[in-house]
């Protein structure tokens, strides 16, 4: 989390980067390994994926 003003755009530059980074380090979602249109499953898709309501 940070904490910013308005005044403070480097540090605002800084943290969009920082975070970034982070996301990237996640690597592809698993979202991704699903087949919608498909019945079979695959070693991928066996995992458990638990989203929210829409």
């Amino acid at each position: 989390m940070y904490w910013l003003s308005g005044a403070e755009a480097e540090k605002f530059v800084k943290s969009v980067e920082d975070t970034i980074e982070k996301v990237k380090t996640f690597g592809p979602s698993p979202l991704n390994l699903i087949d919608h249109d498909s019945e079979v499953e695959t070693e991928e898709t066996k995992q458990v994926i638990i989203t929210p309501a829409e």
